[in-house]
């Protein structure tokens, strides 16, 4: 039966139910009547909601459907051949490439050919640090919230065993943590002359690409690496008051007192008390280049010369050389940590030793976009990318951080 039929004996149901209550005495007929017609309606109401439900569903199903439908043709679309053409003398100043398919995320601009996307995706993975460290997720939609389970490892154990004449539990509860994680834009530029656009005899579309995406990669990680978290990501070298640390404070001047928190005590502090063993595992050095060359500095006496404690090298060809470790944990330079400090400074983050898997989450939109301007510089032809991307830290205690404040 029809939401509508339904609603129509309702209706009817209900004009018999009314003359039956009007009645001043009830015959036993109508009495027995209007319990039947109180079951009948009953019954009614829960079958109408059940097929209000039912359409309720099968209309997102449908609509969830057509936007699934929608975005795989639009993928297919712009993986052709046909696409990345149009796309060139798009470029090129011709007409956009035909849209196959109704796309949100795709309505502002050009969605760049999946060759190209591909290849900016390549370029990050071999040219980024942090975000390569980081829990990374492409291609997510929509607003993304993650609920994190911050319990140490004293708290999950402590009330974990019992004994036969107690039976006793104590409950262990997660520690929960929500962060929302929403869509924050960068928009690479790169600038050409009408010149070059329409009478180069070179792949210029490749060099605007090969342009936007050293700007992406950059951009990206230099926002994973310090963002301030307003209007753009939250860095993990950006200082978070949870992060367990190593804490100095000096004089600044002439940079000798940041020097000066690089030491040896500091940094068997960081690896072997700060950071909880259970983060171990998968822990790493990372720091900035200047941190590093720092640390290679770092000598004791021997015979009468001062060798490096640590060798700072990682060739293959060079006899018994030390691997690109610090204390048997790898280490990795990221470009974008706070380099060596003069000036007052407080709570600069130049080093950590941290499990950046558990403790720093990135989430990417699907789509590079891209728009083209050439009308408002005369004799410019201005491209324009856009990326949508996010960061924040969730699990700050499985961060050793080094605190610099110069004073």
């Amino acid at each position: 039966m029809k939401i509508s039929e339904m609603h129509e004996k309702r209706k009817a149901l209900t004009a018999e139910r009314d003359t039956i209550l009007t009645a001043s005495e009830m015959t036993v007929e109508q009495e027995a009547r209007g319990h039947e017609v109180a079951n009948e309606l009953q019954k009614l109401d829960g079958e109408i909601r059940a097929a209000q439900l039912r359409e309720r569903f099968a209309s997102y199903s449908a609509m969830e459907k057509a936007v699934e439908d929608g975005n795989k043709r639009n993928t297919d679309w712009t993986a052709t051949t046909e696409y990345r053409d149009q796309w060139i003398n798009w470029c090129r100043g011709g007409r956009a490439p035909e849209t196959r398919a109704i796309d949100t995320s795709s309505s502002s601009g050009v969605l760049v050919p999946k060759v190209y996307e591909a290849g900016i995706l390549r370029y990050l993975e071999r040219n980024t640090v942090v975000r390569n460290l980081a829990d990374l997720r492409t291609g997510v939609k929509g607003s993304v919230t993650m609920r994190v389970n911050t319990l140490e490892t004293d708290a999950a154990t402590s009330s974990f065993w019992t004994t036969e004449s107690s039976k006793t539990a104590t409950a262990i509860d997660g520690a929960w943590a929500e962060v929302n994680m929403n869509p924050v834009g960068g928009l690479p530029k790169s600038e050409l002359t009408q010149w070059v656009v329409r009478q180069a005899d070179f792949d210029v579309e490749t060099e605007v690409m090969d342009n936007l995406q050293r700007q992406i990669a950059r951009g990206l990680e230099y926002g994973y690496t310090i963002g301030t978290g307003s209007d753009q990501p939250t860095g993990l070298f950006k200082w978070d008051a949870n992060y367990k640390s190593v804490n100095v404070s000096a004089a600044h001047g002439s940079g000798s007192g940041w020097d000066g928190a690089f030491t040896v005590a500091n940094l068997t502090e960081l690896r072997y008390k700060t950071l909880p063993a259970e983060y171990w595992t998968s822990a790493a050095w990372v720091m900035s280049q200047d941190a590093y060359y720092t640390i290679a500095k770092i000598a004791v006496a021997t015979s009468g010369s001062n060798v490096p404690l640590f060798v700072p090298s990682a060739d293959a060809g060079v006899v018994n050389a030390a691997p690109f470790t610090l204390m048997g944990r790898p280490v990795y330079i990221a470009p974008y940590a706070p380099g060596r400090q003069t000036a007052a400074v407080t709570n600069s983050v130049p080093l950590m030793f941290a499990n950046v898997s558990e403790a720093f989450a990135i989430r990417e939109w699907g789509g590079v976009n891209m728009f083209r301007d050439d009308v408002t510089a005369p004799g410019l032809v201005k491209f324009q990318g856009m990326v949508f991307t996010n960061s924040k830290v969730i699990r700050p205690k499985a961060v050793a951080a080094l605190k610099i404040t110069l004073t």
